[in-house]
C-alpha cells in the first residue's frame, strides 16, 4: 500500500508519506493537523499483482464557533445547551431535538439528541437523561405497567388524606398565632433565638426583593433540566432600566438538590454584596425575587457571553492575525484571581471555577459568575453525570482537586487547583482539557488513577514556561502547598503590567 500526498502547487509534485506492507489494510496517521489538508491518493498492489487505487481530499480545518459542515459555512445556532459538532451540528442535550435543539423529546424517546427508546407504559413520561420510567398517582413497576384500582377503603383513605392536611394547616396558623403574641413579649437576653440563621437570610434576602412589575422579560438564554436564564431588563430604582440574567428553577422539575443550589447561589451572592457595592471580579446581583412564583435571581448580564467562547473567538484572531494576545489573556487570569481572593476572604468555596463560569463585561473585565444552577443550564461534556451518597449529580470531573475527587472534600484549597485548569485554558485558548494516557472524558477512578500517578494536563503550545510553572503550583497534591489567591494575583501580576498600559508589555512572555 502507497500513499501520495499532492500539495496543489504543482500537478506533478507529489511525495509518498507512507509506503510497505500494513495491517489492517490501513495506515494511520496521527495527529491530523491542517496542514495536512489536500488531496490523497491510495495505490494499493493484491499478491496477485492487481492494482488498485482510489483518491481522498483531507478538510482538517477547525471551524469556527458556532459553524459546521465540511467546509465550515453552515451556522448551528443551538439551544437550550446544545453543542456544535463539526460534522452532525447541533448535538441537543437530553431531552431535545431538531436541527437547533428546539424541540422536546416526544414519547417514548430520551437521551442525547432523543435517540434512545424506553418502553414505559400507561402513558407514562420517561426520564429524558437516564430513560427511567416517571408513574403517575397509581402507577407502579419498573415499567409504570401496574396500576392500581382504589377501592372503598382507599376512596374512605383519600378523603381522610384530603381532610388532615386542611386540619394540618389549621393548627399551624394557630400555632402561628400563638407565636406571635409570644413574640411581642419582651425577650430576655438568656432567652435563646429560634431559626435566629433562617431569620437571618430572609431579612437579609428581603432587602434585596425586586417586584416582578419592574422587570421586563425578554427571551431565554439558558436551559437546563432543572432550571433556565432568561435575558431581561430590570427598573432600578434610579428610573433607568439594566440588562440582567434572571435564573429560575423549571416549575415542572422543582427537586431538593435544584432548591439547595439556587439557594445557595442566592446565599452566596448576598453575602459578597453584604455592601451593595460587591467586587469587580464578581458577577453583580442586582436583587432576587422570592415572594411569586418562580423566584429569580436577577445578576449583571454579560454582554461578551462567557470566558471560554470568547477564548474561542481569541483563537480565530490569532490564526489571522499571528498575535496570540497573552497580554489581554494574562489579564483575565488576573482578574479571576483577585476575585477568588475576595471568596477565600468570606470563606466562600465556589466548586466549580472554569472559563465557562468566567463571564466577560463589556469593559472587557473577567467576572467570576454561576454559584449553583451553571453545570445544569449549560450542560455540555465538562460535567459528568456521577452518583455521591446516593444522589445523582453532575460533576467537572477535569477541573476538579484530587481531595474533592477522591473524598468529596471542597475547600478554598481545590478552587486553587480548578484555578489552575482555568489559567490552562486561557493559555490554550479555551481547549477542552485532556489528560494524556487517558480518555477524553474519564470518569472518577481513572481520572484519580492518572492524577496519583503524577500525570497533569501537558503545556499547551505557545505556552511560556513562566506560566506554565505557575499552572502546575495549583496542582500540588498537599493543599496547604498550593498558592493562596493573592500569591498567584501576584506572581501574574510579575509577569506583565496592567492590561491597559500597552507600552510596558513584556515581549519575553509572548
Amino acid at each position: 500500500m502507497t500513499l501520495d500526498y499532492q500539495t496543489g502547487k504543482r500537478h506533478n509534485d507529489t511525495k509518498v508519506k507512507k509506503e510497505g506492507a500494513v495491517q489492517n489494510s490501513s495506515i494511520i496517521f496521527q495527529p491530523i493537523l491542517e496542514s495536512a489538508n489536500g488531496r490523497y491518493s491510495c495505490m494499493v498492489q493484491a499478491e496477485d499483482g492487481q492494482l488498485f487505487n482510489a483518491t481522498f481530499v483531507l478538510n482538517a480545518t477547525e471551524c469556527r464557533p458556532n459553524y459546521h459542515g465540511e467546509v465550515c459555512t453552515q451556522v448551528c445556532d443551538c439551544q437550550y445547551g446544545g453543542t456544535c459538532d463539526r460534522w452532525e451540528g447541533c448535538l441537543c442535550p437530553p431531552g431535545r431535538h431538531g436541527d437547533r435543539c428546539e424541540y422536546i423529546c416526544s414519547p417514548g424517546t430520551f437521551g442525547l439528541n432523543c435517540s434512545m427508546s424506553c418502553s414505559c407504559q400507561n402513558n407514562a413520561t420517561c426520564d429524558p437523561v437516564n430513560g427511567s420510567c416517571i408513574c403517575a398517582e397509581g402507577q407502579s413497576g419498573k415499567f409504570c405497567q401496574k396500576v392500581s384500582i382504589p377501592d372503598q377503603n382507599q376512596v374512605v383513605a383519600v378523603v381522610l388524606a384530603s381532610v388532615i392536611p386542611a386540619i394540618a394547616i389549621i393548627s399551624c396558623i394557630m400555632t402561628g398565632i400563638l407565636v406571635k403574641r409570644r413574640s411581642r413579649r419582651p425577650r430576655t437576653p438568656e432567652q435563646p433565638t429560634e431559626d435566629s440563621e433562617m431569620t437571618l437570610v430572609i431579612e437579609t434576602l428581603s432587602s434585596w426583593e425586586v417586584e416582578k412589575e419592574d422587570i421586563r422579560f425578554e427571551h431565554m438564554i439558558g436551559e437546563g433540566e432543572f432550571g433556565h436564564v432568561v435575558r431581561g431588563r430590570l427598573r432600578v430604582p434610579e428610573g433607568y432600566e439594566v440588562l440582567v440574567a434572571a435564573k429560575s428553577i423549571r416549575s415542572d422539575r422543582i427537586t431538593a438538590s435544584a432548591v439547595r443550589d439556587f439557594r445557595r447561589e442566592m446565599s452566596i451572592l448576598t453575602r459578597i454584596h453584604e455592601d451593595k457595592e460587591g467586587h469587580p471580579n464578581v458577577v453583580k446581583l442586582y436583587g432576587v425575587v422570592t415572594k411569586s412564583e418562580p423566584q429569580y435571581i436577577l445578576v449583571e448580564y454579560a454582554s461578551n457571553e462567557d470566558l471560554r467562547r470568547y477564548l474561542w473567538n481569541l483563537r480565530e484572531q490569532y490564526k489571522t492575525t499571528g498575535n496570540s494576545k497573552l497580554l489581554d489573556r494574562l489579564g483575565f487570569a488576573a482578574d479571576v484571581a483577585s476575585g477568588l481572593s475576595k471568596l477565600t476572604r468570606l470563606k466562600i468555596v465556589h466548586r466549580d471555577i472554569a472559563a465557562r463560569n468566567v463571564v466577560i463585561s463589556d469593559r472587557k473585565v473577567a467576572k467570576i459568575a454561576d454559584f449553583g444552577l451553571a453545570r445544569d443550564v449549560y450542560v455540555s461534556s465538562a460535567y459528568e453525570r456521577t452518583n455521591q451518597g446516593g444522589e445523582e449529580e453532575l460533576l467537572p470531573l477535569k477541573w476538579m482537586a484530587v481531595e474533592s475527587l477522591r473524598d468529596g472534600v471542597y475547600t478554598c484549597e481545590s478552587d486553587v487547583w480548578s484555578y489552575g485548569v482555568l489559567l490552562w485554558e486561557i493559555a490554550s485558548f479555551g481547549e477542552e482539557p485532556r489528560y494524556a494516557g487517558g480518555p477524553m472524558n474519564p470518569d472518577v477512578c481513572t481520572l484519580l488513577e492518572l492524577l496519583k500517578k503524577g500525570v497533569r494536563l501537558q503545556q499547551p503550545e505557545n505556552c511560556s514556561l513562566l506560566v506554565y510553572r505557575i499552572i502546575r503550583s495549583c496542582w500540588i497534591v498537599d493543599p496547604l502547598k498550593r498558592p493562596t489567591p493573592d500569591e498567584l494575583l501576584q506572581k501574574i501580576e510579575q509577569l506583565g503590567p496592567q492590561r491597559h498600559a500597552v507600552h510596558l508589555v513584556n515581549h519575553s512572555i509572548r
